[in-house]
């Protein structure tokens, strides 16, 4: 297999982690200009009206768990450990990780959002233990 295919998951969790900064810009410039809010809202980030602070939590959290997976795929790409079970789950990661940003910023639905997100954890979680069982040679 060629370990290079393990690096596509990132580029597209990447990408759809930095489109989010375009529709939240928008509404941010589109509060302020219809005077929902003053600018200085945006420079702590307190009292952001839903309309661009579910962008922004779409944001911290895909960089928030987003770290983690980095972490991990670049760890056993870099450790010679990349396998068909590693890419598959990187890629299932990714594809729950863009319904949840889908869920966050249209519904925001917790019935939705909530399942969503318990199911990337748990793909993190096994992409790190399927990791640590390659690094001992079990696997």
């Amino acid at each position: 297999m060629n370990p290079n295919l393990m690096l596509w998951p990132l580029v597209i969790h990447a990408l759809v982690t930095l489109a989010l900064y375009i529709p939240m810009s928008r509404a941010r410039i589109s509060t302020v200009k219809h005077g929902k809010v003053k600018g200085g809202v945006y420079k702590l980030n307190q009292g952001e009206p839903e309309e661009s602070l579910r962008f922004s939590n779409a944001i911290r959290n895909q960089n928030e768990s987003g770290v983690i997976f980095y972490a991990g795929v670049l760890s056993a790409y870099a450790s010679h450990n990349v396998g068909y079970l590693l890419l598959l789950l990187a890629w299932a990661f990714v594809i729950v990780k863009t319904v949840h940003v889908y869920v966050h910023v249209t519904t925001n639905n917790l019935r939705h959002r909530r399942p969503v997100f318990t199911v990337a954890y748990f793909l993190l979680i096994a992409l790190w233990v399927v990791f640590a069982i390659q690094l001992t040679g079990l696997l």
